[in-house]
């Protein structure tokens, strides 16, 4: 159970630190591009750790509903959180978007309590509500910080927008519990992290490269990461340290630890960029920002009782 949650707060530091990655390479090629092209490169890695560690390239033989619950947790997951996902930073903005993804840990201990019958106790449910709210107020007090006393009240336009990203935030929120929760389903049945994986990356990818067919950009977002090369370095990085490192770790976490309280620990990632800010890019970090961190950890210790 503790190395679970220890394994979740790690994945956390991998979002964080792919955050950045994805955010420059985002900026110089676009974020779809980065998004699809990211599982191209992941995926052929975990081949060879697949063969490595699992004795074979790919994990064959296994029951129909393994396929089913890790091919589905791969698309969800990889390919129709990550477009509401990114929708939503466009519409809604990246802070507000995280805001609203601090309701997938709830979605997800309904989810798993609902499906898997896992029950949380007083304690860990005290422990989920002070890390997520910890969370909140740091991206809020952040938020707040950077945009300093400007308001803008906005045109019925903007606020329409608004709403649409505040939806595609929400299904963010919902699609990303959902693919935890069908993780936790298909290795339930004993299958190996690494055979999860790379299952839940195959969906993915198959799922982000009929997308990019739909809207034809299939060979435009290969041309326009092979153009720029610090991108294609920036999204190699991502890959190796997001969907190979960090999903791995989430997936050991969820065999380990109830869904709630994994995906609650894994929405800490805005805690572990405020010391980057501070130390690497010289920002000052605000007083409140500081009491959000220090109830994210008080919720996360109470979570490790």
């Amino acid at each position: 159970m503790i190395l679970g949650q220890f394994f979740a707060l790690l994945t956390a530091g991998c979002w964080a630190h792919n955050s950045i990655v994805y955010s420059a390479a985002g900026k110089r090629v676009g974020s779809r591009a980065v998004t699809h092209i990211r599982l191209w490169i992941a995926l052929p890695v975990m081949f060879l750790l697949h063969l490595l560690f699992c004795g074979s390239p790919y994990p064959l033989g296994l029951s129909s509903s393994v396929y089913l619950f890790l091919g589905l947790s791969g698309l969800f997951g990889f390919c129709v959180a990550d477009l509401f996902i990114f929708r939503a930073f466009v519409d809604l903005g990246p802070r507000e978007t995280m805001v609203v993804m601090t309701l997938s840990p709830i979605f997800g201990a309904i989810l798993s309590r609902i499906f898997l019958g896992e029950i949380l106790s007083p304690l860990q449910m005290l422990g989920i509500a002070a890390t997520v709210g910890g969370v909140i107020w740091v991206i809020l007090e952040e938020g707040a910080r950077s945009r300093g006393i400007q308001r803008q009240s906005g045109t019925e336009e903007d606020q329409r927008t608004k709403r649409t990203g505040a939806f595609f935030a929400l299904g963010g929120a919902f699609t990303q519990a959902v693919g935890m929760f069908l993780a936790k389903a298909g290795l339930a049945q004993g299958i190996h992290p690494f055979s999860a994986n790379l299952l839940r990356l195959s969906a993915g990818l198959i799922g982000l490269v009929l997308y990019a067919t739909v809207r034809k950009s299939l060979v435009s977002d290969f041309a326009a990461l092979i153009h720029d090369r610090k991108a294609l370095l920036l999204t190699a990085n991502g890959a190796l340290v997001g969907p190979i490192l960090g999903i791995v770790l989430s997936l050991y976490a969820l065999t380990w630890a109830p869904v709630g309280i994994v995906t609650a620990l894994m929405q800490t990632s805005p805690i572990f960029l405020l010391p980057i800010d501070r130390l690497y890019f010289k920002k000052r970090v605000s007083k409140g920002a500081v009491a959000g961190t220090i109830t994210a950890i008080v919720g996360t210790a109470l979570l490790f009782l």
